[in-house]
């Protein structure tokens, strides 16, 4: 490959990724930015303007009467206003340590007090005009502590804010711990942004060194720019690079703005040719070239206020000329040029953005902050497709040229072909590798990306039986008949993809070991599993060798390509996966499914987040009520586990659960709902309610050493009487590991707690071995109960388990109960309990207690406490 080609290449893919990359973190940190509006929890802002030429102090300002003071919001936003302001903000305080966040960093000057029982009980100066050491917090942001001694007595806060600059002061009240987190959130996401934008630096750096292309280098001034711009406008450059010269930090501020202009002049001037091509344009560019000159030897010059002022207004000048040149030049149909006018909409865009925040249209957020310096970096990557395309296109032209020296290399290329057949197949059975596989997947994928493709794996079992009983060589031989077999077997199938076409035709690639894969292609799923399988009824066929009928021992799995995110090392991990959920078998081919994968990144981080949800109480118990239909009575209510992730939304116990289970945290987990539920009883007895409790357990419960003791401590700890807890499990939970389980569940009875088997009907039951079991009550699966007022089938099944159960001495639970017939319908068979939406939803303990205030069904057991269990 040319080396022009190579970086085109290279450089194409790295675009890509960093505009997508860096897009994404503009989001994020948007996202991560607290935002400020005139819903200021806490918070009761007005303002006073301090009259120009007098400086108020601060017992002339608590002087001014209340009709002085106009009321404002959280994002107090002035603009361009050299005035000097007063905000009285007075607090309801829902902690006694707070913090007080102003949201933008470049406020010149800004004095805090802090008013307790009518006396300043703090008082900090700060500002970026003074050394940053002033600030009472170091942050980048100013971040003012906020100690209250009195919560009865709110204290207010007093600020005096002036800037040269635009007058904002977006206010936000944290509790300590809350900001750190959102600071480190946001931090990271800034300084993410950053080192994108030094990568897309380095590498256009390296560009230049290698082509020679003044594009590249005047590219890499304009990202270094905009990483400088985006640095000082955060505040991160006062904050570690010169925290006690305030006076360098406004100076960068306004150098770098038009310094940013003159090298997107020149790029532009350079990247279209202006000179050659477009005298006149080019003659304007030059004038707009020697304006921004004069802007940048005007910051060093003039004040802050007026140069800030004139290079916005260059700036947007400058904007608006490039575009008006790129619509002048559009007819040429140049591709380029349109990813340029892009790149320059989004500049202005950016400063469109700048100048209605400036004046009050738009709210605070990060996006309106710094809306200039964003669209100046999207511009900047979009500045980086229209130069890979210009020099991808002149480098096309150049290789046509040299297309006659090419052909000298071919005969390298061929010996080249020689040693990449020795690296991509494999030695023994000359089948294409793993690697080769993976390649024609991603073929596959790109050249057809509307077709199906499906690889199957095929791994041979006992194998190791061979080795051992007939030697190494023979098991050589062995498996090369396996694998010429194989080949042979696949290569007539009408889907079927070769890996390799030659002599040799080759369909089969030896990924690993003793594990063959093979690649089918079409438009029906049905249709190439079942090809497939006609693959492995014929494979299973026993073969001979050596004098010896031997019948081949194998699994395997498959996979699927998704057209949306599927690449050929995904599709091969994939059908490994299910290959492991396979058994031995003619026809018994695992698909993939995402369930059966426990190395997705969501699984992993979910694990991490249960076990600190687990810690910190992230999780929470809803409650749903059982009745007791011969007395009408609430005699219990089940614990229902309820996990509502930040990020992800409502989690499922049939995802977390079993997460749980793997990772060792059924244990805490159990403890965690045991101890909420203990709790809750405690709350049932304050509204004069005796029902019990019920919490559902794991097999993995059972097998704890001491879990029986560990309720028994429960119940002593939270000074609970056993009676009032009920242990469900389901009836193939209670048949792992018998004896274990038959054990824990006898000291858990002869303790007088009360045991029940959830869910019966839907498992592998051993009625024998239930029977043996020391539980109260049978809880019928809800899949039995739903229906049974339409269905006879179902109807017939739970009549007849409520009569079983009772010949047995058993309770009967019914779930589901969805109306009104089903309820009579099952009081009619002498159903014991039963529970359903149409008694009530689970609910939060606190939604429990409200609704046994107002339900129709008594609270008590004929008015005497729960009964104990004989």
């Amino acid at each position: 490959m040319p080396l022009t080609q190579y970086f085109y290449n290279k450089n194409k893919r790295y675009l890509l990724h960093s505009t997508l990359l860096a897009i994404s973190v503009l989001l994020l940190a948007a996202w991560a930015s607290p935002s400020y509006g005139k819903a200021a929890p806490g918070m009761q802002i007005s303002y006073l303007a301090e009259p120009r030429g007098t400086v108020y102090d601060l017992a002339q300002v608590m002087a001014q009467p209340d009709e002085a003071w106009q009321p404002g919001d959280a994002d107090f936003n002035k603009g361009y206003d050299r005035t000097a302001y007063w905000l009285k903000i007075e607090l309801t305080p829902t902690s006694r340590e707070l913090f007080l966040e102003i949201g933008y960093p470049l406020l010149d000057y800004v004095d805090f007090y802090l008013l307790q029982a009518g006396e300043v009980s703090a008082h900090y100066a700060t500002g970026d005009r003074r050394p940053f050491d002033s600030r009472p917090i170091h942050h980048r942001l100013m971040v003012f502590p906020v100690a209250v001694a009195d919560m009865s007595t709110p204290p207010t806060l007093i600020l005096r804010v002036q800037s040269d600059g635009t007058l904002q002061v977006p206010l936000r009240l944290w509790l300590p711990q809350e900001f750190h987190v959102a600071s480190d959130r946001t931090t990271a996401l800034i300084h993410l942004f950053y080192g994108i934008l030094l990568v897309m630096a380095a590498f256009n750096l390296i560009l230049f060194f290698s082509l020679r292309e003044r594009a590249y280098l005047y590219y890499v001034l304009v990202v270094g720019s905009v990483l400088t711009m985006m640095v000082t406008l955060h505040g991160v450059s006062f904050q570690y690079f010169s925290p006690n010269r305030p006076g360098f930090e406004h100076q960068l501020q306004v150098f770098i703005i038009p310094f940013l202009q003159y090298v997107l002049l020149v790029f532009t001037s350079h990247f279209l040719q202006t000179r050659n091509l477009y005298p006149r344009l080019h003659k304007v560019l030059k004038a707009l070239i020697i304006l921004s000159l004069v802007c940048v030897a005007g910051s060093l010059l003039l004040p802050f206020w007026l140069s800030i002022r004139l290079s916005v207004a260059s700036g947007i000048l400058v904007a608006l000329i490039n575009i008006i040149a790129s619509a002048y030049i559009w007819g040429r149909s140049d591709t380029s040029i349109r990813i340029f006018t892009a790149a320059w909409l989004a500049l202005i865009f950016g400063a469109l953005g700048t100048l209605l925040h400036a004046v009050g249209l738009l709210p605070t957020s990060l996006l309106t902050q710094h809306s200039v310096p964003l669209g100046a970096t999207v511009q900047a990557v979009i500045f980086a497709f229209a130069l890979a395309d210009r020099f991808h296109r002149e480098r096309e032209a150049r290789l046509q040229e040299k297309q006659a020296s090419y052909e000298a290399f071919k005969s390298r290329k061929e010996a080249e072909s020689q040693l990449y057949r020795v690296a991509s197949h494999n030695p023994l059975t000359r089948l294409p590798n793993r690697a080769l596989f993976e390649a024609a997947v991603d073929h596959l994928l790109k050249a057809q990306p509307d077709r199906l493709v499906a690889a199957f794996l095929l791994h041979l079992r006992q194998f190791d039986d061979v080795n051992k009983t007939l030697g190494h060589q023979q098991a050589d031989l062995l498996l090369k008949d396996y694998a010429d077999r194989l080949n042979q077997l696949i290569q007539p199938l009408r889907h079927a993809v070769p890996l390799e076409v030659s002599e040799n035709r080759k369909s089969v690639a030896h990924v690993e070991g003793v594990t063959f894969a093979f690649l089918l292609q079409g438009s029906d799923k049905t249709e190439l599993f079942r090809e497939a399988e006609q693959v492995t009824e014929a494979f299973s066929a026993p073969v001979e060798f050596r004098g010896l009928l031997l019948e081949p021992a194998f699994v395997a799995g498959c996979s699927f390509s998704d057209k949306r995110d599927s690449d050929g090392q995904t599709l091969l991990r994939q059908a490994f996966i299910a290959m492991d959920h396979s058994s031995m078998g003619v026809r018994n081919i695992a698909i993939y499914n995402p369930e059966m994968n426990p190395y997705n990144p969501r699984r992993l981080t979910l694990m991490t987040d249960l076990r600190e949800a687990i810690r910190t109480d992230g999780l929470a118990l809803h409650f749903q009520p059982q009745i007791h239909l011969g007395q009408g009575c609430v005699t219990g209510f089940e614990a229902l586990l309820r996990w509502f992730h930040s990020e992800h939304g409502f989690i499922s116990p049939d995802e977390f659960i079993p997460m749980a289970e793997q990772s060792g945290l059924m244990k805490p987990l159990t403890h965690w709902v045991l101890k909420q539920a203990l709790a809750f009883c405690h709350q049932l007895d304050e509204v004069n309610c005796d029902a019990l409790v019920s919490v559902n357990i794991s097999a993995l419960n059972l097998r704890e050493p001491g879990f029986s003791d560990d309720i028994w401590e429960l119940l002593e700890d939270n000074q609970v009487a056993a009676q009032r807890l009920a242990l469900e499990l389901t009836e193939t939970a209670a048949m792992l590991d018998p004896k274990r389980s038959l054990a824990a569940l006898h000291t858990l009875s002869s303790r007088a707690v009360r045991l029940s088997i959830d869910d019966f009907g839907t498992g592998h039951s051993s009625l024998a071995y239930i029977r043996k079991l020391p539980v109260n009550e049978i809880k019928i699966d809800r899949s039995f109960i739903m229906e049974m007022d339409r269905n006879e089938g179902d109807a017939t099944i739970v009549r007849t388990t409520v009569n079983m159960c009772h010949d047995l001495g058993y309770e009967v639970v019914a779930e589901g109960v969805e109306n009104e017939g089903i309820l009579q319908q099952l009081k009619g068979l002498g159903c014991d309990f039963v529970q359903g939406y149409h008694i009530a939803r689970p609910m939060s303990a606190a939604d429990a207690i409200a609704w046994l205030k107002t339900t129709q069904w008594k609270t008590r057991r004929n008015g005497q406490p729960a009964p104990s269990i004989p």
